[in-house]
């Protein structure tokens, strides 16, 4: 068998294509790549897959500019006719920015940068900040449950009508943006963020390097 060839590529995702659920995502993304006529690699046994490896499932009605997508291939093929060639068969809402060759350091994501885009600022963050608990009803895989989420925080600032947040993620700890949200309709006196918007803008290491 001839020498596998790595290539990990960033992305962005927005408009309609937000909507798209992970697992669509994923189907999508291997259509694509056949449209393509990308040589990408397969997994053996019974029911072979592309192998596609993602960084951080996004949810549903978020949007990124920073989502980190790695592909094998059974060809070397040069990082700018990867993207172009995927860039013309994506559908609107999906572009890729950036290919590079080899293997990326995604497995040591554990932070990510969001944007929030609320209905109302809330003028509380620096007294929210300084709780020592933040407890707050969290969907685990065990069920929903009370979790303090205080440690998983790493810095909020508003400014310009959006909330900017800094949080764990990644496979050790996973704070979802939505849930902080929660956390300061409860604990903000007299706050409430109406419908808001979320948007990934970077995702790091544990010592805040790009991923």
């Amino acid at each position: 068998m001839s020498a596998l060839n790595n290539y990990y590529m960033r992305y962005e995702k927005t408009e309609n294509a937000k909507y798209v659920s992970h697992l669509d995502f994923v189907r999508m993304f291997g259509r694509a790549m056949r449209r393509a006529h990308l040589p990408i690699a397969y997994s053996e046994g019974f029911n072979p897959h592309p192998l596609l490896g993602f960084a951080l499932p996004l949810s549903v009605g978020y949007t990124s500019e920073c989502e980190l997508l790695e592909i094998t291939l059974t060809e070397a093929v040069p990082c700018e006719e990867i993207m172009h060639r995927l860039n013309s068969v994506l559908p609107i809402g999906v572009k890729i920015n950036e290919v590079f060759e080899g293997k990326s350091r995604m497995k040591k994501l554990e932070i990510a940068r969001y944007a929030v885009y609320p209905e109302k600022t809330p003028s509380g963050i620096a007294l929210f900040m300084a709780m020592d608990e933040i407890r707050i009803d969290k969907k685990t895989k065990s069920g929903v449950k009370e979790c303090d989420i205080r440690p998983d925080i790493k810095d909020i600032k508003v400014t310009c009508g959006k909330i900017e947040m800094v949080l764990s993620a990644g496979s050790r700890a996973n704070l979802k943006p939505e849930v902080v949200i929660s956390a300061m309709n409860k604990y903000i006196s007299g706050y409430s963020s109406g419908d808001c918007h979320y948007h990934r803008m970077e995702i790091y290491d544990a010592d805040m390097n790009i991923i």
